[in-house]
C-alpha cells in the first residue's frame, strides 16, 4: 500500500512538470538508445566474423609459397626452390599425423566463355578435397571425384555469380564452357559465399577445376601456389604447423641457415586478431554510450533538486502530518527509477529502430541480443538509482518548520 501511495504522489508530481519530466527522459533515453546501437554494431560485428571464418573452414592452415630471400654471399640461394608443388600434398597426408585433409591450389584470372557471352574470372585448379576443406558446398550438381581429377577430366564447377552473369536464368549444369580455348563440362553450381576473409576476393567469382587439368591444360605449370590445410579436430593448430612446416623444409632441402620458401597462415590466430579489433572497437564504442548514458543520469539529478527546491511546502506537511523521512526518500527515489525506467523503454525503442536502420541502409551488420536490452535497461536504473539518491537524502533530510515557512 505504502509503494503504491509513494509511485501515485511521483507520478502525480511528475506529470504537474510534463515538459521538465520530457526532458529527463529524453536525456537518458539518448544515453539508452547510443548504447542499444552501439552493442549491436559491435555485435553484428562478431556474428559477421564468425560466419566469415566458419565459410573458410574450420582448423584451416594455408601454406602460401614464397620466393627465399637471397642470403648474403650465396648467389646460389637464388635459385631455391621458391614454389609449392603437388606431390608437397601428397607428403603432408602421409607424414604429418595432426592434418586430417590437404588440397593444392592454383588460380588465374582467365577469360571464360559461354555462347556468345564472355567474362573475366578466377578459374581454381584445386583437388576435390577444397568442398569438405573449405565447407564449400554446391547448390546444384556434384563436385568432380578424385578419380575424375587423376584422370584428368575437363569439368568445371562455378561460383554462383558466374553462373548467373554467362547463363543468365538457363540451368548451367550439363552446358559446355571455354576456359581461354578449352573446352569444360559443367557439371556443378557453388553455394554462394560472398568475400574472402584473408584476401577480400568475391569467392562467388570463380570457376573450379580439377588440379592435374588445370596445371596441364590450363596453367601449363606444374607447381602450386596455396594449399589448404585441415587438421584434425583436437590437434593443437601450432604443433599441426610446425609439422608442415618441418616437412616442407626437408622436403625443399632447406638448411637451417635458410630461410623458408613458403609462409603459413594460421586461421586461428587470424580470428583472435580480427576478435581482438572487434573487442578494441567494442570497448569505445560502449565507453562512448556510457558516456551519454551519464549525461541523461546528471540531467536526472538536476531535474529533482529543482524539483524538491519547488515542492519544500509539500516536503514539510507530509512529514508535519506523520510521514516518515524514509517515506520521503523512497518517494524520491521511485520518481527517479521512474524517469531512468521510462528513459530506457524509450531509448530501447529508438535505439532498436536505429539498429535495424543502419542494418538496411548500408553493409553494417547489427544485432540486437537479449542481453544489449538487458544490460541498457539495467543501465538505465542503475544509472538513475544513482543519481537520484542525493536530491532523496537531501528531501527527507529538510526541516519541516523550515519547509512550511519557504514560499
Amino acid at each position: 500500500m505504502r509503494v503504491r501511495r509513494n509511485f501515485s504522489l511521483s507520478t502525480k508530481a511528475l506529470l504537474r512538470h510534463r515538459v521538465r519530466t520530457a526532458l529527463a527522459i529524453s536525456g537518458t533515453g539518448l544515453g539508452v538508445a547510443a548504447l542499444i546501437v552501439m552493442v549491436a554494431i559491435g555485435e553484428g560485428a562478431e556474428r559477421e566474423l564468425m560466419t566469415e571464418v566458419e565459410a573458410m573452414g574450420s582448423n584451416l592452415l594455408l601454406v602460401r609459397a614464397e620466393r627465399a630471400e637471397p642470403l648474403i654471399g650465396r648467389s646460389s640461394s637464388a635459385g631455391l626452390v621458391n614454389t609449392l608443388k603437388p606431390a608437397d600434398v601428397e607428403a603432408i597426408l602421409e607424414d604429418c599425423p595432426a592434418v586430417e585433409r590437404a588440397a593444392a591450389s592454383f588460380d588465374r584470372n582467365l577469360q571464360v566463355k559461354y555462347g556468345i557471352l564472355t567474362t573475366r574470372t578466377s578459374v581454381r585448379a584445386t583437388a576435390s578435397q577444397y568442398e569438405l576443406i573449405r565447407n564449400f558446398p554446391t547448390r546444384r550438381g556434384r563436385y568432380f571425384t578424385p578419380e575424375e581429377d587423376q584422370s584428368g577430366q575437363r569439368l568445371a564447377v562455378l561460383g554462383s555469380r558466374v553462373a548467373a552473369s554467362l547463363f543468365q536464368g538457363v540451368d548451367p549444369v550439363g552446358q559446355r564452357i571455354r576456359i581461354e580455348r578449352v573446352p569444360f563440362e559443367v557439371i556443378g553450381v557453388l553455394e554462394s559465399k560472398g568475400a574472402s576473409l584473408n584476401a577480400g576476393s568475391d569467392e562467388d567469382n570463380q570457376i573450379l577445376v580439377p588440379l592435374r587439368t588445370g596445371l596441364r591444360r590450363v596453367f601449363n605449370v606444374d607447381h602450386v601456389t596455396l594449399i589448404y590445410v585441415q587438421v584434425r579436430a583436437g590437434e593443437d593448430m601450432e604443433a599441426a604447423a610446425t609439422q608442415v612446416a618441418t616437412l616442407l623444409r626437408e622436403r625443399h632441402g632447406l638448411d637451417r641457415s635458410e630461410p623458408d620458401d613458403f609462409g603459413i597462415d594460421n586461421q586461428l590466430l587470424v580470428l583472435q586478431a580480427e576478435r581482438d579489433a572487434a573487442a578494441s572497437f567494442q570497448r569505445l564504442i560502449t565507453a562512448l554510450a556510457a558516456v551519454a548514458l551519464l549525461v541523461g543520469g546528471v540531467g536526472i539529478l538536476s531535474i529533482m533538486m529543482l524539483s524538491i527546491r519547488e515542492r519544500r511546502n509539500e516536503i514539510g506537511l507530509r512529514i508535519a502530518v506523520g510521514a516518515k523521512r524514509r517515506d520521503i526518500r523512497t518517494q524520491f527515489v521511485v520518481e527517479a527509477l521512474f524517469l531512468g525506467g521510462a528513459g530506457g523503454l524509450t531509448g530501447l525503442l529508438v535505439g532498436t529502430a536505429t539498429a535495424a536502420a543502419i542494418r538496411r541502409a548500408t553493409e553494417w551488420q547489427t544485432a540486437v541480443s537479449g542481453d544489449a536490452i538487458a544490460l541498457a535497461l539495467g543501465a538505465a536504473l542503475a544509472v538513475s538509482l544513482i543519481f537520484g539518491v542525493l536530491p532523496a537524502q537531501r528531501a527527507a533530510a529538510l526541516d519541516p518548520i523550515e519547509s512550511l515557512r519557504a514560499e
